[in-house]
């Protein structure tokens, strides 16, 4: 690994990601990040593809897939991040609170302050330079490594599952998400969608007033981020507790909206292993209909999921700890940072990550996670990967 190591620079990664940080790419518009890093892994003598990704309302973006090749003798290893950023009404959420300015990327005591920095410029150039560092070793590999910075992350997962559909199945995977440098082995999924709450619109007389009925939806829902109860326990979700994610699943409403005669609740349900969309549809339809049986007048529905752009999260199993390279990671952890990391769900307990549908493609993965303090410092030992 010191072969490897003594080629990455600490300034290039905190360069990098200062570079992309100050590329706008909010969830969607992905093109300019997309063709930007295209350029960079280009000039650097990766093999390209600049791949266009269809997006549901007719519109395109772009994700850019770098590989270098090994002679096919060993299995294959992609290192994955997302470009997305999230956004307010195609704006900054909260913009009026930055004291420094979103796409700056300023360096101030140590830390990069910018839009995305932790969520996920950061990991981006984690990976890109952990590639670098095996391009300039020059170490003969034993197969590919694929280096795909892939978009809507928190849209679903929608330029992962795109990138299966093109025909990409390595061995192997790492994503780099934010967190605290664990090894993540799990994440939960999710479920979001919509109740709409049907009434009348009418004034000063008697009417159905669909925002007074909303309120039993959010009653009937639990507390915001709170571990519902099974049904067995008087709860009113079908699930099997699991040891690696305690408290979860657990569900909040995220917005109300009211127009005319309907209002409207937006969801985000977390869900664990053994979890579908159809269980849940199942579950909430219940849940429902038990208020419609208390109330006459209570007309619902229910939409699953909350648009045709952006799919759900799928809960995986846990990766296997005997898989070899999750035994390199926590041995190439502990000789840089001369500690063991967290194993399991770690600090990402509760978020998702595009490690749900990659497993789901049948590949090994997990997230090896890229804090925003010091996240240039640790790279696993890569010298026996990759075949696509």
């Amino acid at each position: 690994m010191s072969a490897i190591l003594k080629h990455i620079q600490d300034h290039e990664a905190i360069e990098l990601t200062q570079q992309l940080i100050r590329i706008p790419s909010f969830l969607w518009r992905e093109s300019a990040i997309g063709r930007w890093l295209a350029d960079w892994m280009t000039e650097r003598g990766y093999d390209i593809e600049l791949q266009e990704v269809p997006l549901r309302d007719g519109k395109v973006t772009h994700q850019a897939i770098g590989l270098l090749r090994g002679d096919g003798s060993g299995p294959s290893l992609m290192l994955c991040g997302h470009t997305d950023t999230s956004d307010w009404n195609g704006d900054i959420f909260r913009r009026d609170q930055w004291r420094y300015d979103p796409f700056g990327a300023e360096l101030d005591g140590g830390m990069i302050y910018g839009l995305g920095a932790l969520n996920m410029k950061a990991g981006l150039a984690s990976m890109l330079i952990a590639a670098e560092a095996i391009r300039r070793s020059g170490a003969a590999l034993k197969g590919d490594l694929i280096v795909a910075c892939v978009i809507a992350e928190t849209g679903g997962g929608v330029g992962a599952l795109h990138l299966i559909e093109s025909g990409c199945r390595p061995d192997y995977c790492i994503v780099t998400e934010a967190g605290n440098l664990d090894v993540g082995l799990i994440s939960v999924g999710y479920v979001q969608g919509k109740i709409r709450v049907l009434g009348e619109f009418k004034h000063r007389v008697p009417y159905v007033n669909p925002i007074e009925k909303v309120m039993k939806v959010v009653a009937a829902f639990s507390p915001s981020y709170a571990q519902i109860p099974r049904v067995e326990d008087g709860g009113w979700l079908r699930y099997q507790p699991h040891r690696l994610i305690p408290s979860y699943p657990s569900m909040a409403i995220r917005d109300i909206e009211h127009y005319q005669d309907v209002t409207t609740v937006a969801f985000d349900l977390r869900i664990i292993p053994g979890m579908t969309e159809d269980s849940v549809r199942e579950d909430m339809r219940a849940r429902l209909e038990q208020i419609k049986q208390a109330d006459s007048e209570f007309e619902y529905e229910l939409v699953i999921p909350q648009s045709d752009q952006q799919p759900n999260m799928p809960a995986r199993e846990a990766t296997s700890l005997d898989s070899p390279l999750v035994k390199a990671l926590i041995a190439a952890h502990k000789q840089v940072a001369g500690a063991e990391p967290e194993v399991g769900a770690g600090h990402r307990i509760g978020a998702t990550a595009d490690s749900c549908h990659f497993k789901g493609a049948g590949v090994t993965c997990w997230v090896s996670e890229c804090s925003g303090e010091g996240f240039g410092e640790i790279y696993p030992d890569f010298h026996a990967i990759c075949r696509r």
